[in-house]
C-alpha cells in the first residue's frame, strides 16, 4: 500500500536557523547603521549647520527711510582694521549734544525696532546718535564672530565719530552682544565717556553655549566653536568678553532682563563689578535685550541720562573726559 502525505515539506532544520541568523546580523547591522548615521548627524551635520548659520544670521534691512520718522540722518561708511565695510547712519547729524554710538545684540541690525526707536528718542533731546550694522548684519559686509572681530567695526565707528565731532563726549550704548563689544571697547578706548551695556554676557563660552542649546536642545557648543574654525576658517575665542578685563575706569550702566534666556543675572552682576561706579538696572518681565521694549525708549533714556548726570561722583577723577 502506499502512502501519499497532502502536507507540504518543511526546510530542513540548518536552513531555518540560517535564515534565523542572516536576519539578525541584519538587524544588528541596520541598527549599526542607523546608530552611525544618527551619530554622525549629532555629532558633525547639525553642529556644522548651526556653526555656519551663526556666522551668518538673517539680515534684517537696512532700507528703511528716517526721514518718514521727522528726523535728518546721513549715510556712512567706515573701514575696519581687516577690511571689512562697516555701514550706518548719522541720525541728527546737526544736534549739538553729546554723541550716542548704539551697538546692536547679535542678530539684529541698526533698523531693528528697540535700536531705532532709541535713536529717535536720543535724537529728539538733542543728541547726535550713531548707529551701524556689525559685520554678517543689516548692510556690512563680512561674517560675524559673535563679539570677537566686532571689536574692529566699533572701532572704526568711533574713531569715524571722532573724527567728525571731535569736541564732543562719546557714549556707547550696546545690546547682548553689542553691550560686551562697548564694554571691552570703553575700557581702552580714551574717546569714549561711558556705556550703557544692555544684556552683556560675561564670555563668550557660556553665551554661546546657551544660544546652542535654544538651537538645538543640546550641548554642542564646543563642536560648533571648532567647526567654525574647521569649516569655515573663523575662530570663535570663547574666552573673549567684558569678564576677561581687570576693570573699567569709567562710568557703566548695566541693564539685566529678569527673564533673560542667554545673560544670566551673575552675568550681569560680575559685568557691572567692573567699574567702582556701575548701577545695575533689572528689568522685570523682559526677555534678552528687551528693556527698551518693556520700559519704553522715553523711561529707558529718561534712566541712562540720570546716571551719567550722577555717575562721575562716585568715578575716578578725569571721566568722564571734558568736552
Amino acid at each position: 500500500m502506499v502512502v501519499v502525505s497532502l502536507r507540504g515539506g518543511g526546510l530542513p532544520r540548518c536552513t531555518l536557523l540560517a535564515r534565523r541568523y542572516w536576519l539578525l546580523l541584519n538587524a544588528r547591522l541596520v541598527a549599526s547603521l542607523a546608530a552611525a548615521a544618527a551619530l554622525l548627524v549629532v555629532l558633525v551635520v547639525l553642529p556644522a549647520y548651526v556653526a555656519r548659520g551663526l556666522l551668518h544670521p538673517p539680515r534684517c534691512g537696512c532700507d528703511v527711510a528716517l526721514s518718514d520718522y521727522g528726523v535728518s540722518y546721513v549715510n556712512f561708511t567706515a573701514r575696519a582694521l581687516d577690511g571689512v565695510a562697516v555701514s550706518g547712519w548719522i541720525v541728527a547729524p546737526e544736534n549739538e549734544g553729546s554723541v550716542f554710538v548704539l551697538l546692536h545684540p547679535y542678530g539684529g541690525c541698526r533698523s531693528a525696532p528697540p535700536v531705532l526707536n532709541l535713536s529717535l528718542e536720543l535724537a529728539r533731546r538733542g543728541y547726535v546718535v550713531v548707529v551701524f550694522d556689525f559685520r554678517g548684519h543689516g548692510c556690512s559686509g563680512g561674517v560675524s564672530t559673535l563679539g570677537v572681530k566686532e571689536m574692529l567695526d566699533a572701532k572704526a565707528a568711533i574713531n569715524y565719530v571722532a573724527s567728525r565731532y571731535p569736541d564732543r563726549r562719546i557714549y556707547l550704548a550696546g545690546f547682548g552682544m553689542g553691550a560686551s563689544v562697548a564694554v571691552i571697547e570703553a575700557a581702552s578706548d580714551p574717546l569714549v565717556a561711558g556705556v550703557v551695556a544692555d544684556a552683556p554676557y560675561c564670555r563668550l563660552a557660556g553665551f554661546l553655549d546657551k544660544l546652542v542649546r535654544l538651537r538645538t536642545h543640546l550641548p554642542l557648543s564646543s563642536l560648533v566653536a571648532a567647526y567654525t574654525r574647521l569649516f569655515y576658517h573663523t575662530i570663535l575665542d570663547t574666552g573673549f568678553g567684558p569678564c576677561m578685563l581687570g576693570g573699567v575706569e569709567k562710568p557703566l550702566l548695566v541693564f539685566h532682563e529678569e527673564g533673560d534666556p542667554l545673560v544670566s543675572r551673575s552675568d550681569a552682576e560680575h559685568v557691572a563689578a567692573l567699574s567702582p561706579c556701575s548701577r545695575l538696572v533689572e528689568v522685570p518681565d523682559a526677555g534678552h535685550a528687551e528693556a527698551i521694549e518693556k520700559l519704553g525708549a522715553a523711561k529707558y533714556v529718561d534712566i541712562v541720562e540720570e546716571y551719567f548726570a550722577n555717575a562721575t561722583r562716585a568715578c575716578p577723577i578725569g571721566w568722564p573726559p571734558t568736552g
